[in-house]
């Protein structure tokens, strides 16, 4: 009489297989969820653009940059690169302001105004470009290209200057350091 179980014996072996079967069946389940978030979560890959798409910050000779362009306006410049102390400097009551992004590697010039007081309307005159600025032109020049390099890539400039640089008429300046590298790179 000690030795009967609580229950029926035919009861205990339904619920063990009842139990094993709602397991399985949940270990299923489980394992088909996963599955399915895996597979509508992956990305499928997309198909290659035909033309290459510009670098960030590609430095384009007579236009600007990429993301910023010859005349926009210089809020442009401050949206992407942040608000810096504008300066300016000026001769015979004419002001040229400026926007220095010293770890951008970039300044950007405005037109020369009349105006004292800087104004993020007005438009953007030239960028000069600098370590650590990492943009190249679309011919792969950039900081620390070799002067061979730039020669090779756009042929003689149409002037040449030790203390200016090299410029080219399509709107680009290489100025180089004592290494013949290429320190800055003066657009407009």
């Amino acid at each position: 009489m000690g030795s009967e179980p609580d229950f029926p014996l035919a009861f205990t072996k339904i619920n063990h297989y009842q139990i094993f079967k709602i397991m399985t069946f949940k270990h299923i389940s489980l394992a088909l969820l996963l599955v399915s978030l895996a597979w509508t979560s992956c990305k499928k890959d997309e198909e290659p653009d035909p033309m290459p798409t510009l670098a960030a910050h590609a430095i384009l000779p007579g236009i600007g940059i990429k993301e910023v362009k010859i005349g926009n306006a210089a809020q442009v410049a401050i949206d992407l690169f942040g608000v810096p102390f504008p300066s300016n400097g000026s001769a015979n009551g004419v002001y040229t302001h400026f926007l220095v992004y010293v770890s951008k590697g970039v300044v950007v010039y405005c037109e020369p105004t009349t105006e004292s007081t800087f104004n993020a309307q007005m438009k953007i005159a030239s960028l000069d470009l600098s370590a650590p600025f990492d943009g190249k032109t679309e011919k792969g020049i950039g900081i620390g290209s070799t002067k061979a390099a730039v020669k090779a890539a756009y042929g003689d400039p149409t002037s040449s200057s030790a203390f200016f640089g090299d410029e080219y008429a399509i709107g680009i300046t290489f100025v180089y350091d004592s290494g013949d590298k290429v320190e800055s790179i003066v657009v407009e």
